[in-house]
């Protein structure tokens, strides 16, 4: 079985041969499954193994999404839950007499279960054990459903709620079933929203937001949905006229994540967007980045200096975190150099490093996290993110006392990030005297490596980024759309990279405090390597499609400088 299922992963080009052998050796020694072992190490997603097992045994392989509208509650309320839990199966529709069952073990067979509902045909077909929990959650919801109500308002439902039991864990049930969706479509962000009354449920995947068109909540549902976040979240669930934010900590499956919340009072009542943070992420290294090779290598280089500022700026959401701790994992490799980090939050751990979470309640905020860390005798200090001019202050004056600083800006790219800095109070002088590089990031989507073709991009497009025509060597792909990718033929993404050294030429511009065009001028001439140039690298290489650069690019930027 091992061995038909490695073939077809690697026939399917899913994995590498050896990646395949060496997940079956550990399996030997573990006596772990292959599909688990390779999902485990982030070699495949959950979704691949099975497919590829329902080929292996040549059986259809669906979807919960699929499946939802099919569902019949009456075949599993007839079925002991027990017994379904127990031989992994759940029965789906009759049909006359052909009963069709979904099953995560492809082995299984329960002539039991056609006895009992009279079918004298089972069919079945291969589902993912995370489909088939949220299957079994969905039937669940649709039992416990909290019902139609008269329109209520907040207080009404949290009173209500408060003195029913069972409505409450309907509604605890209803918010681990939309995480659970979350993480299987491996989303970023969920959106509770309502509009006249009508409750709409969208997460956000690889940058765009869908919606989850299943959820069809009463109001009642929805006001029970936000009182159980707010509670996990901590936060004063009487209150509906201001903003809040808070986090809690939630497990799904195997993966733990740290959820952000927040809610905003809107016309038609609240909505509340949560920011899913996997806490057990595999770290990328500077290597997997996609940086380019040389500037990769100048990453390295810069990770050796005695002091100095390094920024990774951009919007929320772009990756910042993940380059920066790229570099981490260089400096805690170094065991003669001490690296200190004060985070909000903590997203990764890393051993050999000493790393502090800040806590505004009790005052202690980046500023005065600098402050005490310079006299510990670090080496290198992380700065979460300078948001405010103590910050920025403290992190200026820990790299002119030899100390090299590692931190993140929200603004648009390298060059404005300069401008940010003198905006935070901070003097032109000692910006240009600490400045050692500057890394703006934009996270574009890839285009999904199962269906992806050559295509042809809109005319209007290729004209504005090629005015003076296409170059001879640039080619475009595009996503087809399959399975894999649920039809978006796009998967996952990449950060696209601009990187600002800082030359002679250009601190002395910033210590005249020349214009932000002015700096830019300085910065090409300098050696600033564009957002434009890479990411057009990576539309040649065939890795994103040349419509990303919309959303990376305000429209100036598209045409060469």
């Amino acid at each position: 079985m091992r061995k038909r299922l490695g073939m077809e992963l690697v026939h399917a080009g899913l994995a590498t041969v050896e990646e395949v052998e060496a997940a079956a050796l550990e399996g030997a020694t573990t006596h772990h499954r292959l599909g688990e072992i390779l999902v485990e190490h982030g070699v495949l997603e959950e979704r691949d193994v099975y497919r590829a097992l329902s080929a292996v045994y040549g059986l259809p392989f669906r979807s919960s999404d699929d499946l939802l509208s099919e569902l019949d509650p009456s075949l599993a309320q007839a079925v002991s839950q027990r017994f379904q839990e127990a031989h992994h199966v759940m029965p789906i529709s009759l049909d006359g007499d052909h009963l069709l069952v979904a099953t995560c073990d492809p082995l299984r067979e329960v002539p039991e279960l056609g006895a009992a509902l009279d079918a004298k045909v089972v069919e079945h077909i291969v589902v993912t054990p995370t489909d088939l929990r949220r299957l079994r959650m969905s039937l669940e919801r649709r039992e416990g459903n909290l019902g139609a109500t008269a329109t209520l308002v907040p207080q009404q439902a949290a009173d209500l709620l408060a003195g029913d039991a069972t409505s409450n864990k309907s509604a605890q049930r209803l918010l681990d079933e939309i995480l659970l969706d979350a993480v299987a479509e491996r989303a970023s962000d969920i959106h509770i929203e309502t509009y006249r009354g009508v409750s709409r449920i969208r997460i956000r995947v690889d940058g765009d937001l869908r919606d989850l068109k299943h959820y069809h909540l009463s109001e009642l549902q929805r006001l029970g949905l936000i009182n159980v976040i707010k509670v996990r979240a901590r936060l004063d669930i009487a209150e509906h006229r201001l903003p809040q934010g808070g986090r809690f900590v939630t497990r799904s499956g195997k993966q733990v994540f740290d959820i952000r919340t927040q809610t905003q009072p809107c016309l038609h009542g609240e909505h509340v967007v949560m920011r899913l943070l996997p806490q057990d992420n595999k770290l990328v290294g500077i290597d997997e980045l996609g940086f380019p090779s040389h500037i990769a290598k100048i990453y390295r280089r810069l990770l050796d200096s005695p002091g100095g500022l390094i920024l990774v700026v951009g919007p929320t959401g772009s990756g910042k975190s993940t380059t920066l701790y790229a570099g981490l994992q260089v400096l805690t490799a170094d065991v003669s150099r001490k690296v200190i980090t004060v985070e909000d939050p903590i997203e990764y751990a890393l051993d050999g490093i000493q790393q502090t979470q800040v806590r505004p309640e009790i005052g202690f905020e980046f500023a005065s996290a600098m402050r005490a860390f310079v006299r510990e005798d670090p080496d290198v200090i992380l700065v979460g993110e300078i948001r405010d001019g103590e910050t920025a202050l403290e992190a200026l004056r820990a790299s002119q006392t030899g100390h090299l600083v590692l931190s993140t800006l929200h603004c648009n790219d390298t060059v404005d990030a300069v401008q940010r800095l003198t905006d935070l109070g901070m003097h032109p002088n000692s910006i240009a005297s600490e400045l050692l590089a500057v890394f703006s990031q934009r996270l574009a989507r890839r285009v999904c490596e199962h269906c992806r073709a050559p295509a042809e991009p809109p005319a209007e497009l290729v004209t504005e980024v090629f005015p003076d025509g296409i170059p001879d060597d640039m080619q475009f792909f595009e996503g087809t759309g399959c399975d894999h990718c649920r039809d978006s033929g796009c998967y996952g993404r990449i950060a696209a990279i601009e990187f600002l050294p800082a030359s002679p030429e250009l601190r002395q511009a910033i210590s005249r405090r020349a214009t932000v065009d002015e700096l830019r001028g300085h910065a090409l001439r300098a050696g600033l390597l564009p957002l434009r140039e890479h990411a057009l690298t990576l539309v040649k290489e065939g890795v994103i499609p040349l419509q990303e650069l919309r959303s990376m690019l305000p429209p100036e930027r598209l045409a060469p400088d």
